[in-house]
C-alpha cells in the first residue's frame, strides 16, 4: 500500500495542475482617461482557457478593467457591463463608462471579449483592413461580385487564423459566457449585476441560464434576438413605420412633411429608376470619391439612422431632400457610418455569429434586400462548425429588466416583450418612447430606471419618467435663395459603449 501511495504521489507530481482564475494587475495603459477617473481604475488581464472543456490546451489573455465606485467603500455586488457587437472593443471607452455609472456605489467591471480590443487572440492582423473594407463595401453594393470578394476575404482570414494555431471552434457565446465566469472568479466576486447591451444581451441571457447562482440581477438593453429571428430588413421596416406614424401624429413634423411614409416610398422608387451620385469622404476609398445612391443603399442608411435619436430631428428633412434630388447631406451620413465601424473587428464578429446562428448558413429569401444580403450569409458555412446555441433563461428566478426602444431596428418592442415572456415571472419589459437601439445611452429616463432596478431588483421599479419624455424637435424643410431644397447633414453617433 505504501508503494502504491508513493507511485500515485509521483504520478500526481508529474501532471500539471489545472489553471485557476487569476487577475494579473498591470499599469492602466488606456487612451483618453481623465485625471479624476484614473485613480479609480484597476487594470490587468485574466488568462482564460482557449478551450474551457480542455483547460490544458493553452490560454488567451483578456483585458479587464475594474472601475472603483466614486463612493467608497463600494457596495457589494458590482455591475459587469457586457458590450455589443460582436466584434466591438470596450475597455478603450473606460473613461466614458466611468463617468456614466450604472448604479451609485457599485464598482463596474469591463472586459474586452476574446478576439476584440486589447484581448487575445489577434484575429487576422494581415487581412483585417481589407476584410473590414470589404464588409462595409457589401453594405454599399450587395452585388454578387462584391459579396464574392467579401466571402473570399473572410475565408482568407479564416486560413490566416488557422495558420497561427487559432481554432475557430474556440469562439461563440457559450465560450464568451465561460470567459466571464472565469473573470468573476478571478476577481473574487461572489455575485454581480449583469448588464447586457445589444449582442451583450445574448451573452447576459446565456450567463443567467448557465450560472444563475452568481447573478443578483440582469438588465437586457436592446435585445439581440436569438435564432430563429425575422429578417433584419423586416424589423427595420417596423421601426420606420413606427417613426413615420409618430411624425404623422406630431404637428410640426406632419405640417412640414405631410405623408412622410409616402415620401419615403416615392424616394425609393425614384432612386430605383435614377440613382443619385453622392460625393463621399476619401476614407471610404471609393472610385472618384463617389457613390451611387441606389434605393437599396438609401434603405441601409435610413435603417441605420433610425438607431440614433440624435438623427431623428433631421431625418424627415433628409428623406425629403433626397426625394427632391438633393443628396448633398448624404456624404456626412457615409462619413459617420464609416467612423462607427472604425474599431469593429469583422473577424471577431464572424467568429461568434458563425458559431451561434444557424440562420446564417442558409441563403436569405429571394425577396431579401441589401440589409440582409450584406450580413454573414454565404460566409459562415465555410468559416467554422456550428457551436452550441445561446440560451434564454426560461423560468429563471433572477430579477430581469428588459429595455426596448420604440424605434429599435434590431429587435423592437414586440420581440423584446416576447423575450420577457419566455423568461417568465421574474422578467419585466419596459418600452421607452422615441428611442432606437441602446436605450440607456440615449434615454435619461432609461438611466434612472436602470439605477433604481439595480438598487432594489426585487421591488417594482418606478417608470413614470417615461411619461415625461420630451417630443422630437423636428427640423423644418427649407429652400435656398435659388429655390433648391436644402438637405440635412445628419451625423448619428452610435453609443460609444457599444
Amino acid at each position: 500500500m505504501l508503494l502504491i501511495a508513493v507511485a500515485l504521489q509521483g504520478h500526481a507530481r508529474g501532471q500539471a495542475a489545472p489553471p485557476r482564475p487569476v487577475f494579473d494587475e498591470a499599469a492602466c495603459e488606456l487612451p483618453n482617461v481623465s485625471p479624476e477617473v484614473r485613480p479609480r481604475l484597476r487594470c490587468g488581464t485574466v488568462s482564460v482557457p482557449r478551450d474551457h472543456a480542455r483547460p490544458d490546451m493553452g490560454q488567451f489573455k483578456l483585458a479587464v478593467v475594474v472601475v472603483r465606485s466614486a463612493q467608497q467603500p463600494s457596495l457589494a455586488d458590482p455591475v459587469v457591463y457586457i458590450s455589443g457587437g460582436p466584434g466591438e472593443p470596450l475597455t478603450i471607452y473606460t473613461d466614458y463608462q466611468a463617468r456614466h455609472p450604472y448604479a451609485r456605489g457599485r464598482d463596474l467591471i469591463l472586459v474586452d471579449q476574446r478576439g476584440t480590443g486589447r484581448s487575445e487572440p489577434n484575429l487576422c492582423p494581415e487581412t483585417y483592413g481589407e476584410l473590414r473594407d470589404a464588409a462595409l463595401a457589401a453594405v454599399a453594393d450587395a452585388s454578387d461580385e462584391t459579396l464574392a470578394t467579401r466571402r473570399a476575404l473572410y475565408l482568407a482570414c479564416r486560413d490566416e487564423a488557422l495558420r497561427h494555431g487559432i481554432a475557430l471552434t474556440d469562439f461563440g457565446t457559450r465560450v464568451t459566457v465561460e470567459d466571464f465566469e472565469w473573470v468573476r472568479r478571478a476577481l473574487g466576486i461572489g455575485h454581480w449585476n449583469v448588464y447586457g447591451e445589444s449582442y451583450g444581451t445574448t451573452v447576459a441571457m446565456t450567463l443567467a441560464a448557465l450560472h444563475p447562482g452568481a447573478i443578483r440581477s440582469v438588465i437586457l438593453d436592446s435585445v439581440y434576438p436569438p435564432d430563429p429571428k425575422p429578417l433584419h430588413s423586416a424589423i427595420v421596416a417596423d421601426a420606420l413605420d413606427a417613426f413615420f406614424a409618430y411624425c404623422a401624429g406630431e404637428k410640426a413634423c406632419s405640417t412640414s412633411f405631410p405623408d412622410l411614409a409616402g415620401t419615403y416610398r416615392e424616394t425609393l422608387d425614384r432612386l430605383g429608376r435614377n440613382p443619385l451620385i453622392v460625393a463621399v469622404p476619401p476614407a471610404l476609398h471609393r472610385p472618384n470619391g463617389e457613390v451611387r445612391l441606389t434605393a437599396s443603399l438609401f434603405e441601409v442608411l435610413v435603417g441605420s439612422l433610425i438607431d440614433y435619436p440624435t438623427a431623428y430631428p433631421g431625418l424627415p428633412r433628409l428623406i425629403k431632400a433626397v426625394h427632391d434630388g438633393d443628396a448633398s447631406g448624404v456624404g456626412a451620413v457615409f462619413a459617420s457610418e464609416r467612423a462607427v465601424y472604425a474599431t469593429w473587428n469583422p473577424a471577431a464578429a464572424a467568429a461568434v455569429d458563425c458559431r451561434d446562428r444557424p440562420g446564417f448558413r442558409v441563403p436569405p429569401p429571394a425577396a431579401a434586400n441589401v440589409l440582409d444580403r450584406s450580413q454573414l450569409y454565404g460566409v459562415c458555412d465555410g468559416w467554422s462548425d456550428l457551436g452550441p446555441p445561446p440560451l434564454v433563461p426560461i423560468g429563471t428566478s433572477v430579477p430581469t429588466l428588459v429595455l426596448a426602444g420604440q424605434f429599435d431596428p434590431v429587435a423592437g418592442p414586440s420581440l423584446s416583450r416576447r423575450i420577457a415572456e419566455l423568461i417568465g415571472k421574474s422578467a419585466r419589459a419596459v418600452e421607452f418612447p422615441l428611442v432606437g437601439h441602446n436605450v440607456r445611452h440615449f434615454s435619461p429616463c432609461g438611466t434612472t430606471v436602470v439605477a433604481q432596478f439595480i438598487d432594489k431588483p426585487a421591488q417594482a421599479t418606478d417608470t413614470s419618467c417615461i411619461d415625461r419624455t420630451p417630443p422630437i424637435a423636428f427640423a423644418a424643410y427649407k429652400h435656398d435663395a435659388g429655390g433648391r431644397p436644402v438637405g440635412q447633414a445628419v451625423s448619428p453617433r452610435r453609443a460609444i459603449s457599444n
